[in-house]
């Protein structure tokens, strides 16, 4: 099983914002469409040699889940998971 590690979690509003560091390609569209302009784009290089978005340093509890960068990312490298929806799933599909 692989671990994503996050991005960001809120345990407030019960969410938490993964990258999929390897998967990313360096596009910078989560960047453009962040409504809060939390995402910047880091100095860390992955393996398909592309930079990857990073959260703002202090930042963080201004995401507001609105899945704007999951919906723009063309790589599918991002992404915004609700607290209970992974552990609902895990039992539909019996993991």
């Amino acid at each position: 099983m692989i671990k994503i590690p996050k991005l960001i979690e809120n345990e407030e509003k019960k969410f938490s914002l993964f990258l999929n560091k390897d998967r990313c390609g360096g596009c910078e569209i989560c960047v453009a469409v962040c409504p809060t302009g939390i995402l910047e784009i880091s100095d860390m290089l992955n393996m398909r040699i592309a930079y990857i978005p990073r959260v703002k340093e202090g930042k963080e509890k201004y995401c507001v889940a609105c899945r704007r960068c999951e919906y723009g990312c063309p790589d599918w490298a991002i992404y915004v998971l609700e607290e209970g929806k992974s552990e609902n799933l895990a039992e539909k599909v019996k993991i």
